[in-house]
């Protein structure tokens, strides 16, 4: 009985140090922009000047330049350069699109462009694409990419690809390009769903299997959309419908060859004489 004093007194030095170990494996780590995390497509510049971070930057102004990082982690900051020459960016953050002014007045680097807390501990994709667009005051539309702060978390390269089941449409695996529109509404599968309607904005899930099902919503605002399987044209799909269909096939394609593909919806912008607007919907995908 003279050792359980003892036992319980040794308890807090205990516990401070189970909250010391999770602390450390906690924090931010830097991601510089040459990360092979990171993707990019199109032309991007070096610019090497000891105010970034790791001593160089990339960047572009280049019409739908992109470069996407796929992380796990609960947070995640975009790090460039602010200054007189800069213009927008549409960022993705799992499929939810926020656009971006990079203008300054004065030059600052390693500044906040885009930062996101409190995300789900997991997968997460982020991805910036270049707009070549200027507000009134800049004198260019170049974008900066200098490196990304995750929270509590880690890049990873090559992406993350979807395996069997529900796939929804802000899953990590799902990358877009364009402008899509948020929709919330209980008929979309888990409660969200969006949108677009601007032609050549796009949407690819990178999945692992034999087949996929696109699920859309079709109602008599929705026009056609070019259907891409592993970059092979298949079809043109009418997603136009009389009466509203939410959680309906947009498209079914199996009997592939088991592994790993790609599957990309590409927004016309147009539509057949009957409908009243060009909108294609990504609710969700069923990878089998």
């Amino acid at each position: 009985m003279r050792f359980v004093p003892r036992i319980w007194a040794l308890l807090p030095a205990v516990l401070v140090c189970f909250a010391a170990l999770a602390l450390a494996q906690s924090g931010t780590t830097r991601i510089e922009q040459n990360d092979p995390s990171i993707a990019y497509t199109g032309n991007w510049y070096t610019n090497g000047a000891s105010p970034h971070s790791g001593g160089d930057s990339f960047l572009t102004n280049e019409k739908g330049a992109r470069a996407a990082i796929t992380f796990n982690g609960t947070g995640i900051t975009w790090i460039g350069v602010l200054d007189q020459y800069s213009g927008f960016a549409q960022v993705y953050l799992d499929g939810t699109l926020n656009t971006i002014d990079t203008y300054a007045a004065n030059t600052k680097y390693q500044q906040a462009l885009f930062t996101a807390h409190g995300l789900a501990p997991g997968p997460h994709t982020l991805s910036i694409e270049v707009l070549h667009v200027r507000d009134g005051i800049t004198a260019g539309s170049w974008v900066w990419i200098d490196g990304f702060d995750i929270e509590n978390g880690f890049g990873v390269p090559g992406g993350i690809t979807a395996s069997g089941g529900r796939v929804e449409q802000n899953d990590a695996s799902v990358s877009y390009t364009g402008t899509w529109f948020l929709n919330t509404n209980p008929m979309q599968s888990a409660g969200t769903a969006v949108l677009a309607t601007a032609g050549g904005s796009s949407a690819t899930v990178a999945f692992t299997g034999t087949g996929i099902r696109w699920i859309a919503y079709r109602d008599a605002w929705s026009g056609t959309a070019n259907v891409y399987v592993d970059g092979i044209m298949k079809t043109t799909v009418d997603a136009y419908a009389p009466i509203d269909q939410p959680q309906s096939t947009g498209y079914d394609i199996g009997g592939l060859a088991s592994g790993k593909h790609t599957l990309k919806v590409e927004v016309t912008g147009a539509h057949n004489a009957q409908s009243g607007g060009s909108w294609i919907w990504m609710d969700a995908f069923d990878v089998r």
